[in-house]
């Protein structure tokens, strides 16, 4: 009888590069370990939020805007950081004229 499986929830950003939607998911990472199994082996498989399972979000990730199928994994919390970023003000930035020094003294290379 196998091992009850463990679950650990594991949360994925996406960005789909067809129509640039941007979304994180969040999957219940399930870990199976067969205790009649000798070599200890452990398999494991995702479950979505709507507790379909799959083999992996990063390999089967669909756009749910567009439907796209060319999907980005990104860093967990990019996504929301990507979207304040577009929202938020950009802060004022001052242009300075960068000039050459002047030095007092004799000009390079002068006798």
């Amino acid at each position: 009888m196998p091992a009850e499986p463990r679950a650990v929830p594991e949360t994925f950003a996406f960005t789909c590069r067809d129509c640039g939607h941007f979304w994180e998911a969040t999957f219940q990472v399930m870990f199976f370990t067969d205790p009649t199994d000798a070599s200890g082996l452990t398999t494991q498989e995702y479950v979505d939020e709507e507790g379909r399972a799959m083999r992996s979000p990063l390999a089967d990730a669909v756009c749910p805007k567009c439907g796209g199928r060319t999907v980005h994994v990104l860093e967990a919390g990019l996504a929301e950081r990507a979207r304040r970023a577009e929202h938020e003000p950009r802060p004022a930035h001052k242009h300075h004229l960068h000039l050459p020094h002047r030095h007092s003294g004799p000009p390079d290379g002068a006798p």
